[in-house]
């Protein structure tokens, strides 16, 4: 596999004044190629030639993003390379199509949508579609011996909560720290047999997990309820530095005033 050339760190006065013109992230440029994270790696040292600032973050050109867009929208009117991507398509791992996929998804892509762009059957999206919606907790209860997690009720910081409370430890989120915030919907409850006791039974939350964001502070109400609309949802908060759950809450949003 070839080395890939990715441009070194330049001196201080030209880093800063190259720095200032490369402000996009992987992430931004995911996003504006529609492409996942993976896809960008490829481009480096090849396509894209990101900058690394002192934080060791690649950061790339707005221009040179644009410029790749444009190549790209152009190869993909090709009908030869139209034949070349169904080529692709099928060569593709099935990691990387379901990454692809779920990307779309989240981005509420129709199904026509994705097949154009992929190049894959519709019948694999559909199937792809069915995991991506059933998520892993209600997906872990088709099994013949599904793993039952821990109840949610038995846990000091799973708790139910006012919106004004949620809205309190949203806005009480650090400053400057990422943060990824994890949103799933209750969409009932379900009674598991109690393995101690043959005749008795165990009642947990049927949780529908819808995926999430991440905050780089504090974050509005709004910006859930937005996302979500009213109903009642699990919330979680999970604090990258340092690692670990900061808190986990159950709410009703749409009930009560933000």
């Amino acid at each position: 596999m070839p080395k890939l050339r990715v441009q070194p760190r330049v001196p201080a006065k030209q880093g800063d004044d190259e720095l200032k013109l490369a402000a996009l992230t992987r992430d931004d440029v995911a996003k504006r190629l529609d492409v996942s994270i993976s896809s960008v790696r490829r481009f480096e040292g090849t396509r894209l030639h990101p900058l690394i600032d002192d934080k060791g973050v690649r950061r790339f050109k707005a221009s040179d993003v644009e410029r790749l867009a444009k190549e790209l929208q152009a190869e993909q009117r090709s009908p030869r390379n139209a034949q070349r991507a169904v080529v692709r398509a099928a060569e593709v791992p099935k990691g990387e199509l379901a990454a692809l996929v779920f990307e779309r998804l989240e981005q509420r892509h129709s199904l026509s949508e994705i097949v154009i762009a992929l190049r894959v059957p519709p019948e694999d999206v559909r199937e792809l579609y069915h995991a991506w919606l059933v998520g892993l907790w209600a997906g872990e209860l088709q099994r013949k011996e599904p793993a039952i997690p821990e109840r949610h009720a038995d846990r000091e910081s799973s708790r139910w909560v006012t919106t004004v409370q949620l809205a309190q430890l949203l806005a009480a989120l650090p400053a400057k720290q990422p943060t990824r915030i994890s949103i799933a919907r209750v969409v009932g409850d379900l009674m598991i047999p109690n393995e101690t006791d043959a005749n008795g039974f165990v009642e947990y939350r049927n949780l529908s997990e819808l995926g999430g964001f991440d905050a780089s502070g504090p974050i509005a109400l709004a910006d859930i309820l937005a996302r979500v609309g009213a109903g009642e949802y699990r919330v979680s908060a999970y604090g990258f530095e340092p690692r670990g759950l900061r808190w986990e809450v159950f709410v009703r949003l749409g009930e009560e005033a933000s």
